[in-house]
């Protein structure tokens, strides 16, 4: 059972601000470095890009992973091409190598970075066997749901917070991968997150996923809390062209078709339905069909996350038995573990009020804590 106040998981949209556009403008420094040292302290930039030839990037800067308490940063790139295996590029670095501004998004680990820079973000990616030179142009305005706090307990000052300065950007540039170099063009997002507890003692997991239909765009989520009835914290974005023209945190997400994910051992569902509950009427049905990532982490369970010492012995242990095939299973079940899987899926978005309905292929993650 979590030890945080159930209103802790109520402070994105409060009573009464359930809807609306954007409650507030995306300030720059939101999208700034938050590091502090203490151990449970995490945050990331996560990128991606859909290309034209139906093949994906995705780049993720670690300040300080959520499941790892040593706090080295992380650079993490993957290539899904449109058909075989994705190709990894994971980088880990000592804080030397880490540089960062509070003020904006300029971030550098190692030699790659992402910096906000005018009206545009550039990122460097360097680690074999991935590199890439890209330009971030927004076509949509930075949003944020409410007041970006998914989680924030006033007596015990620990929150975890998201932000998502590019709901909708152009991007094009340059992609070497294995040393074949090609010029390319396609349509990214950007979000951040941060905060300051172990995540495992405050969630179950989340859904999140986005859908680019023509000239809408869809971003939605599912954070589930811990506790006997367990809490849920639901943001959506819809937007028309370059306006957002709905923020939200009351809609319904069902899940159907449950089937177990080989990989992990998982059990998730491969239909996803999401629903406004209040304001325009909105249908969603992603199906997945293939999944572009499966894997376990470190994931403790809360007794071992509460204190840092325990953590640290426990995220060791569960390390350590992953060289041992024999140990991994006795290890999971002892310590806990959790399990990330992202999926391409082909979507099915219904808009009555606006008279569209729209089909075609986006992408969805699905985490276990």
């Amino acid at each position: 059972m979590s030890r945080y106040s159930h209103l802790a998981y109520e402070q994105l949209l409060p009573a009464g601000k359930e809807r609306g556009p954007s409650q507030s403008v995306l300030d720059p420094s939101e999208n700034g470095d938050h590091y502090q040292p203490e151990p449970s302290f995490f945050e990331w930039w996560y990128f991606d890009v859909a290309l034209g030839d139906g093949s994906y990037l995705v780049a993720i800067l670690h300040s300080s992973l959520y499941n790892a308490i040593d706090h080295k940063p992380t650079l993490d790139l993957r290539y899904y091409p449109r058909a075989g295996a994705p190709i990894t590029a994971i980088g880990r670095y000592e804080r030397t190598s880490y540089r960062a501004e509070s003020d904006r998004c300029c971030v550098r680990i190692g030699y790659s970075q992402a910096v906000h820079e005018g009206n545009c973000y550039r990122l460097e990616l360097h680690q074999e066997p991935i590199h890439a030179e890209l330009t971030f142009r927004p076509t949509l305005p930075g949003w944020k749901a409410g007041t970006g706090h998914l989680f924030a307990d006033p007596t015990t000052n620990r929150f975890f917070d998201w932000v998502v300065p590019l709901p909708r950007a152009y991007v094009e540039g340059t992609l070497a991968v294995d040393g074949r170099q090609e010029t390319i063009s396609g349509e990214g997002y950007h979000d951040h997150n941060w905060g300051n507890l172990y995540l495992p003692t405050a969630f179950r997991g989340w859904t999140w996923g986005r859908v680019l239909a023509d000239n809408w765009t869809l971003i939605f989520g599912d954070v589930v809390g811990r506790g006997p009835s367990p809490p849920h914290v639901t943001p959506l974005m819809l937007a028309c062209g370059e306006e957002i023209v709905l923020t939200t945190n009351r809609i319904t997400l069902t899940h159907q078709d449950p089937v177990r994910e080989p990989r992990t051992g998982r059990d998730f569902s491969r239909q996803l339905n999401v629903a406004t509950s209040v304001g325009p009427e909105i249908k969603l049905m992603m199906e997945a069909r293939r999944a572009m990532d499966a894997l376990d982490f470190a994931s403790l369970r809360p007794l071992f996350g509460w204190h840092p010492c325990a953590r640290r012995l426990g995220e060791y242990a569960f390390y350590l038995a992953q060289n041992h095939p024999p140990a991994t299973r006795i290890a999971s079940w002892l310590l806990g573990k959790g399990s990330y899987m992202r999926w391409l899926a082909d979507y099915d978005l219904e808009l009555p009020e606006y008279n569209v309905s729209q089909a075609g292929r986006g992408m969805y993650e699905v985490m276990f804590l």
